[in-house]
């Protein structure tokens, strides 16, 4: 592996997710850059990122003959005499976040030195009981050479009634293998019980990534800070992790006059110490930077991913117009159409944003309802074979990309009359246990408290209409369904709501995109879009049933009217993977018209469809 020679380069500073996850700095993955003959190389060239070969143990086609590799081998020849090797579908995981080989030598007893006589039977069966792993070299009578199948294997413990896996019940502990970082890589004494699963398994791998919207300084008073501190950010962003490092160690000085060295060396630029010092504090404190004055303040106490969505609520429903002192965010609002006042509050066009997303680590098997717990460690023993002990070594990946959107935001009293007008419909449509069932997906942000009918039906609300735009816009827009992306803005606290979506595209070019987006939200285009928008999701193909309340429809039974000719989309476009929906809340139900948020809008929108 060639070590990189100017990591720099590569690193990106992001305050505010910096400090909620507890790491100063973020790094890109490296683009590969070619050395051509007679050139002179160029910076970090031949960078690559590694990959290993996972799983090890591949399977005779012809013969069933088991055979392990190394995470290092690079290419797998064809064996002499027809067939060919083929990956094993079985490994085992745990939800410490292992992901080791299937024990098939200790499922089936074989204590045998030698790998080379297990054989893999697969009758093709729908059942596991018709996969059978054997090893011919072991004693006849013993249970290595009767074998096994592999019955049982994948059913997950129920802990909480004390039942245990078929690999806990067998003595198979967990080895704590972690082959993504190497071999060798494994960490004993691992407790958590280990269970097989297929290798396309959705839930062997739960990413965990968050993202932020770069927002400015709203505090900061003199626009000559303000300029400091965006060319700061735009010349010698690499260098801002070690200034916070050496801001946290030796103190602002120290940190303010290492970044004045940084511009004279790389820029040429003469800067005053005071000046960078005043600049280097407004992007180390991101908690107070982002709290407009005016801004409503919420009753309650929020969990931390709320607070960090509250701060980019706060700031895009705002107009910011003025590239000079925020060039990374520019924010536009536009008139709202008459059609659709009673029930939008805000129209805002994003003509550029900068959105950088981290990745902290993973969960298998199960998602964790508290990913922060436990950062930035629980990042480090994932991501690094050795995890870093000073904070100055410590890093997450990430990637930055530019973009544009439309900030929506609805009508608050709007949402209360129709709350009150319609809460023996809500009653009888969001029951307690679906409540609590959306309540439980991290992903919607819910209150610290129990989650309770008046903030169900505005989260099923905003999502619900975030989607049913979306699905129009990709007519309009030029986009893909794929390429568009939601952010969500939902608070039910009684002193400061938040009733709001962004949608919103974002590329790795510098320059962003190219602005079909956000055209569609001037007035004499939003109006009609969100019309045919409205009227497409009043019936859906799938109707009468997808509308019918049955109890839940999901993975997680936390969706009602949604499926996926009507309302879902990719998984990759949706912030909950496509929970907490139902369009039914915004267009009502075949048989319940008026009960939706906007339905009187749907006979225009017939007319005009």
């Amino acid at each position: 592996m060639i070590p990189c020679s100017d990591r720099i380069e590569f690193e990106r500073f992001e305050p505010r997710l910096s400090a909620l996850l507890g790491v100063d700095r973020f790094c890109l993955p490296p683009d590969f850059r070619i050395v051509r003959k007679g050139d002179t190389a160029p910076p970090n060239a031949l960078l690559n990122v590694p990959a290993q070969r996972f799983p090890r143990w591949y399977r005779h086609t012809r013969t069933g003959q088991m055979r392990r590799f190394n995470l290092q081998t690079t290419r797998v020849d064809r064996p002499p005499g027809g067939g060919r090797w083929q990956p094993v579908r079985f490994i085992s995981v745990c939800t410490a976040g292992h992901l080791c080989e299937f024990p098939w030598k200790e499922w089936i007893g074989c204590q045998c030195s030698s790998d080379d006589q297990l054989v893999l039977t697969d009758r093709g069966g729908s059942e596991l009981s018709s996969i059978h792993i054997a090893c011919q070299s072991c004693p006849d009578k013993s249970t290595g050479r009767r074998g096994r199948n592999l019955s049982g294997t994948t059913v997950m413990p129920d802990v909480e009634n004390g039942e245990q896996s078929a690999f806990q019940k067998a003595g198979i502990r967990c080895p704590g293998d972690r082959p993504w970082l190497g071999e060798g890589a494994n960490m004993a004494n691992c407790n958590e019980p280990l269970v097989g699963a297929l290798i396309n398994q959705t839930n062997i791998y739960f990413p965990r990534t968050i993202s932020a919207i770069a927002l400015p300084d709203l505090q900061v008073e003199d626009d000559s800070i303000t300029r400091m501190r965006n060319e700061i950010t735009r010349s010698v962003e690499g260098s801002l992790g070690v200034a916070r490092t050496i801001w946290n160690i030796s103190g602002e000085e120290s940190a303010a006059a290492y970044i004045q060295s940084e511009l004279s060396r790389i820029c040429g630029l003469s800067s005053e110490l005071g000046q960078v010092k005043a600049a280097l504090a407004s992007l180390f404190s991101p908690q107070s930077a982002t709290i407009p004055s005016g801004a409503a303040v919420p009753t309650a106490a929020e969990s931390e991913l709320l607070q960090f969505r509250r701060s980019e609520f706060n700031v895009i429903r705002n107009e910011l117009d003025d590239p000079d002192l925020v060039p990374d965010l520019r924010v536009r609002m536009a008139k709202v159409p008459v059609e659709l006042a009673p029930w939008i509050g805000r129209v805002n066009l994003v003509e550029r944003l900068r959105e950088t997303r981290a990745f902290f680590g993973f969960d298998r098997l199960k998602q964790s309802n508290a990913p922060l717990e436990n950062m930035p460690n629980s990042a480090m023993l994932q991501l690094f074979r050795s995890p870093p002990v000073q904070a100055q070594e410590r890093w997450l990946p990430a990637a930055v990309v530019f973009g544009e959107g439309l900030y929506v935001e609805l009508n608050e009293a709007r949402i209360e009359k129709w709350q009150l007008e319609n809460a023996v419909w809500l009653r009888g449509r969001l029951d307690d246990g679906f409540i609590a069932r959306l309540g439980g997906i991290p992903q919607t942000l819910p209150p610290l408290e129990a989650a309770n009918r008046d903030w169900a039906s505005r989260y099923l609300l905003v999502h619900s209409l975030a989607h049913i735009l979306i699905n129009q816009l990709i007519f309009d827009c030029g986009y893909s369904t794929a390429a568009l992306r939601e952010r969500l803005y939902v608070s039910s606290d009684p002193s400061a709501p938040m009733a709001g979506f962004l949608i919103y595209t974002a590329a790795g070019d510098s320059e962003g995109t190219l602005g079909g987006l956000v055209r569609l939200g001037r007035p004499e285009l939003f109006g009609p879009t969100m019309q045919r928008a409205l009227s497409r999701a009043s019936w859906c193909s799938a109707d009468p049933i997808c509308s019918e309340h049955l109890g839940g429809q999901g993975s997680k039974q936390a969706n009602l009217a949604a499926c996926h000719a009507c309302t879902l989309l990719p998984e990759t476009s949706c912030e909950t993977i496509n929970h907490g929906l139902d369009r039914a809340v915004v267009v009502g139900t075949p048989v319940s018209r008026q009960s939706g948020f906007m339905s009187e809008l749907l006979e225009e929108s017939y007319t005009l469809g």
